[in-house]
């Protein structure tokens, strides 16, 4: 009878060796958003300046409703794949804690109402219905967007981190779209949308966090490589998304004339 032979399998995996500084690959990320993330959201300017029409406001409202019930909904798998729950007290944990209160605050529990109420009510101003909301079908990049985070969300906690917090998060508020959405509604449409009111304030405090977490996750060869992979992924595909949005600036009926 032949005996196996088993391989000593320590030390030669990819999460051993290769790893660079933190600092280097955090610069590296960097350089990768630049690589990607080419494409400059216009829809958003036609908003700020009142000359989006009002159709296709309400088709952006459909689709923010989508991003923002899908992605709260999975708010718990960073929570629950914190990597510090096992402190003494968690008031004393960084990841956990961001996480727990990030989520809270999405729910509604900190101060700001649930977010996705948030959006109902957006459609409600602009009279779209509840029914025409739930039904509305997203554009395929859209889509595409929101799954591939939220399989990086599920997978790893630093893929999460990366996915939502540093490319999700982060990446929103250096694009200032959340004052430029409210400001423009509130100026040129007669409404004040709650909803980019809270987060103009609080993407950009998420990012900086988003930043400083992914640091502390980012050490060995095989979580970079993992981060990057996830960042790549979802800058790609927001990229995909924002030169869709575009391209509805093409189509008939899409502006009007500025409003004073």
């Amino acid at each position: 009878m032949s005996q196996r032979e088993w391989k000593d399998i320590r030390g030669t995996g990819a999460e051993c060796t290769g790893a660079q500084s933190v600092d280097e690959f955090m610069a590296g990320l960097e350089s990768l958003q630049a690589e990607v993330a080419t494409a400059k959201n216009e829809v958003w300017p036609k908003v700020a300046d009142g000359t989006l029409s009002e159709e296709f406001l309400k088709r952006l409202c459909k689709e923010y409703y989508f991003l923002g019930k899908w992605y709260t909904c999975e708010f718990g798998t960073l929570v629950s794949n914190a990597p510090d729950v096992d402190d003494l007290q968690l008031g004393s944990s960084e990841h956990f804690l961001h996480w727990a209160q990030n989520m809270a605050d999405e729910m509604g529990f900190a101060g700001d109402r649930n977010h996705v109420d948030m959006k109902v009510d957006w459609a409600r101003m602009l009279k779209i219905s509840d029914q025409e909301l739930v039904s509305y079908r997203p554009i395929p990049e859209t889509i595409g967007s929101v799954f591939t985070s939220l399989y990086y969300m599920r997978r790893t906690y630093e893929e999460g981190l990366a996915a939502f917090g540093w490319a999700g998060e982060r990446f929103a508020a250096s694009t200032n779209y959340a004052k430029m959405m409210y400001e423009g509604m509130r100026d040129h449409y007669g409404i004040e949308v709650e909803n980019f009111r809270v987060h103009a304030y609080a993407e950009e405090d998420h990012g900086r966090q988003a930043d400083f977490l992914l640091r502390q996750v980012a050490g060995s060869a095989g979580q970079q490589r993992r981060i990057r992979r996830a960042v790549e992924h979802v800058l790609i595909c927001r990229n995909a998304r924002t030169e869709a949005l575009n391209r509805w600036l093409d189509e008939p009926g899409a502006l009007r004339k500025k409003v004073a």
